[in-house]
């Protein structure tokens, strides 16, 4: 039964991840615009995306193994995205404006739907990390991290994906890279009244379910692995 507090507390998270799947929908776009027209920044992302995923891999598996074999389940869906991040930046290295210019779309979208959810997980997660810094600092009392057990991180961690699989097809089958330097932000605006409402929608599902996640939880008192600490 859906009581009061979650009705009120899950408004508020779903706002919240309303606002959040908004501000996530434009900085991947502007990524990706950034990615594909500058040099500078495709070897920039690049590096970048080779370093993180080096450290998610060393994290994941410089851990002891002695937590059983839930432990080595939950880290082999976080290892893939480690090794997807990796793959991202070197597609990076690739995406000069210049080799895909006139390109079909049916090339070009496999590899901004990669890029996409690379730049979504990344930036999904240090938003996390943010929110959970802020209110355990605002909090007197010792409080349950925001997002803290495996299945929120799961379900944080499936959003992500879907996010920027679904920005990166948009980006991809608009062309929007291949417009001229003064059209850029005119394509960029067009691909954005698609992209801003799958953000909001997807936000703020998770938000009212990661509250929901969280009372059910503490209604029934379950221990589970702390998935998101250990692992990520």
């Amino acid at each position: 039964m859906v009581s009061p507090a979650l009705i009120f507390n899950g408004s508020i998270s779903g706002f919240v991840g309303v606002l959040l799947g908004v501000i996530i929908s434009l900085i991947v776009n502007c990524t990706l615009v950034e990615i594909s027209i500058s040099g500078f920044f495709s070897l920039y992302f690049g590096v970048l995306f080779i370093i993180v995923g080096g450290i998610i891999l060393w994290r994941i598996f410089s851990q002891e193994s002695g937590d059983g074999m839930g432990s080595s389940a939950n880290k082999q869906p976080l290892a893939a995205f480690g090794c997807l991040i990796i793959l991202s930046g070197l597609i990076c290295f690739t995406l000069e404006q210049q080799w895909y210019r006139g390109t079909s779309p049916i090339l070009k979208v496999p590899l901004y739907m990669i890029l996409g959810t690379s730049v979504a997980f990344a930036l999904t997660f240090s938003v996390v990390d943010l929110v959970n810094y802020v209110l355990g600092f605002l909090q007197v009392a010792v409080a349950k991290p925001f997002v803290e057990s495996a299945s929120q991180v799961y379900m944080v961690l499936a959003t992500s994906l879907m996010m920027g699989a679904i920005f990166g097809f948009v980006f991809g089958v608009m062309d929007v890279e291949d417009e001229v330097s003064s059209q850029i932000r005119l394509a960029l605006l067009r691909e954005e009244r698609y992209c801003y409402p799958v953000g909001a929608i997807l936000g703020g599902a998770v938000g009212f379910a990661n509250e929901y996640i969280r009372e059910e939880e503490e209604r029934c008192g379950s221990g589970l692995p702390n998935g998101y600490d250990e692992d990520i």
